[in-house]
């Protein structure tokens, strides 16, 4: 069933301005002839207003009080919203929440934090979009809310203090004629602070008949990354899947992770964008282009290609849909929904991931999983008064695990901590010697690097003198190449041209005693490592060298071993990082052998 004509004439002033901004209105009327005839409807102005002719135009909230900001017998239709707030928690944005009733209805049809409503979760800052936005200090809103029989708009005091003003204006339209089935505005906040789940972030889910109108995003990495987003937007519409993007930037029509910073328009905008915190704030309206659905709607976030970034999302969905709607998720206790001050990284392990054993006299032993056998440095989070983690303290340096696990002991009198963070001591590879550059020819529309299918000189004769013809006629031999304190070998600058080319890299490992051992690889774009020969690790496809990314096992003999790495570029970064995993601290890596001691591979 489609909605009848008069729900489109809701949006008719903000689609009228944008036609208007396009072509100038169509033939034989213009973009505001609305105006030129009278309408049935009455103004009425809703506002905080001194009713005793004073200047206190102003709510003052109490902690945990709640203000009704307007409650209003319909039919009519809320054209506008305006708030301005002055209080003394830096948290208000997000302890401060808004509650929106339609005709009598138990549920709201909104629940949201009042700074995350108007797309302003991170901090108040200045954007106007058409619909909705922040200007100069006041919030507004112009989506308009109809009712048939009660409006009803309520600011729940969450801050835990006296909110000492809350100014609200609003515009209603009483007695305009609205027929059934009428779509009611809906908006739902939705926030996962600590996205471990391989599961997708889920910004709305709706069951009935209606359309999305807008969705604003408030997001933050946990490394200070924009790595997350790379994540896509999936849409299930009525049960079925029905498409998803390519990537998150792009949903909000920008692009190469949003890289010439915030901007405004009417319809889609970055409102923040902080690069130290990775951290951005942006919103898209559906207005020209609304989502619709005849039964339901979900639409999902990935946080990174696949889910694998650890993320504090946090959405509100903007929609329209016939009654009655299902609950909204229910907003979480105003103290949780704060800004994360300390985030305990990816790595980290919360204290309801600990195991603790008890131990004489009270003391207790807590026992925390390790990614595997290494050397780590153990950070503690201790229990801030706040019930979060406070800042994190170096605990217990370089401690081997020969196990993947590690203990820590705490005295009775020890509080328990809110997470701990083993934290790999990495002694990488960082001396190599590099030689190149070999054909990786670039096949449009394939990011297969042909590379790694065919056979150059250095893996059929890797000695250390060795020269190789290259396709140019002319010969090259290994040369020196470092990598820098976090382990990163940038081939760029040691080659030209670098774009879709190949390089190969090698490096020799002691060991004391033949082993199986664990090396830890990123490489950016496709690899293949061999160790004494022997072919361990093979990726193609566009990728980027991250610390510890691939998990290689290898089996070392003892004495010198030789690590040969073929690393294939298709454009941008190439480059790669390796080291081993070393409880025991008895592995050592060289450019070359000592001299008269030669590789496994050579015995």
């Amino acid at each position: 069933m489609g909605f009848p004509r008069p729900l489109g004439v809701l949006f008719a002033s903000g689609l009228l301005w944008a036609a208007a901004c396009e072509d100038g209105g169509g033939p034989g009327g213009g973009p505001w002839d609305h105006l030129l005839s009278p309408g049935p409807g009455e103004f009425r102005q809703v506002s905080s207003y001194d009713t005793t002719g004073g200047n206190r135009d102003r709510f003052e909230l109490a902690p945990g009080d709640t203000a009704v900001l307007l409650d209003l017998e319909g039919p009519g239709v809320v054209r506008r919203l305006w708030i301005t707030v002055a209080s003394s928690d830096p948290d208000y944005l997000r302890r401060l929440a808004l509650l929106m009733y339609w005709d009598d209805e138990e549920d709201p049809s909104v629940s949201a934090p009042l700074g995350d409503f108007f797309g302003n979760g991170f901090g108040k800052i200045h954007y106007t979009a058409l619909p909705m936005g922040v200007s100069s200090g006041g919030f507004y809103c112009y989506l308009p809310m109809p009712f048939q029989r009660r409006a009803r708009i309520l600011a729940v005091n969450g801050t835990g203090r006296v909110v000492d003003a809350l100014y609200f204006n609003a515009s209603v339209e009483r007695g305009t004629g609205l027929q059934e089935p009428l779509a009611t505005f809906h908006a739902a906040w939705r926030r996962d602070p600590r996205t471990t789940s391989t599961e997708p972030f889920r910004v709305v889910e709706a069951v009935g008949e209606g359309h999305l109108v807008g969705i604003s995003l408030n997001a933050e990495s946990y490394d200070g990354s924009f790595w997350f987003l790379e994540g896509d937007e999936v849409f299930w519409i009525d049960g079925e899947f029905r498409g998803q993007g390519t990537g998150t930037e792009d949903y909000f029509n920008g692009g190469w992770y949003f890289q010439d910073g915030p901007f405004a328009s009417p319809h889609h905008g970055v409102v923040m964008m902080d690069a130290e915190r990775g951290r951005i704030a942006a919103y898209r309206w559906h207005l020209p282009d609304p989502v619709r659905f005849r039964d339901s709607i979900r639409v999902e976030l990935e946080h990174g290609h696949g889910n694998e970034v650890v993320a504090d999302y946090a959405a509100v969905a903007y929609w329209y849909q016939t009654e009655p709607h299902a609950p909204l998720p229910p907003l979480p206790p105003a103290d949780e929904r704060r800004i994360l001050e300390v985030k305990v990284p990816p790595g980290g392990i919360l204290a309801d991931s600990f195991t603790i054993m008890g131990g004489p006299g009270g003391a207790r032993r807590i026992q925390v999983a390790v990614p595997r056998p290494d050397v780590y440095d153990l950070w503690v989070y201790p229990l801030a008064t706040d019930g979060r983690p406070g800042p994190p303290e170096l605990l217990r340096r370089s401690v081997a695990a020969e196990e993947a696990v590690l203990g820590v002991d705490l005295s009775p009198r020890d509080p328990l901590p809110a997470a701990l963070h083993p934290l790999p001591v990495r002694r990488w590879a960082m001396d190599w010697l590099v030689v190149g550059t070999f054909p990786n020819p670039q096949h449009p529309g394939s990011e297969h690097s042909p590379a790694l299918d065919s056979v150059y000189g250095p893996e059929r004769d890797p000695d250390l003198a060795a020269s190789y013809e290259l396709d140019d006629g002319s010969m090259a031999r290994w040369r020196p190449a470092e990598g820098d304190s976090t382990g990163y070998v940038r081939l760029n600058p040691h080659f030209l041209p670098n774009d879709w080319v190949a390089a190969f890299a090698q490096a020799f490992v002691y060991s004391p005693t033949d082993r199986d051992a664990t090396f830890l690889l990123g490489a950016d774009d496709a690899h293949t490592m061999w160790v004494n020969g022997d072919v361990v690790s093979q990726r193609q496809g566009r990728n980027i060298s991250v610390a510890d990314d691939l998990e290689v096992p290898v089996r070392l003999r003892s004495g010198w071993n030789r690590v040969l790495l073929k690393v294939a570029d298709l454009d941008g970064g190439w480059a790669f990082h390796l080291r081993a995993a070393d409880p025991r601290g008895d592995l050592r890596w060289a450019r070359m052998p000592p001299p008269g001691e030669g590789s496994g591979a050579e015995r």
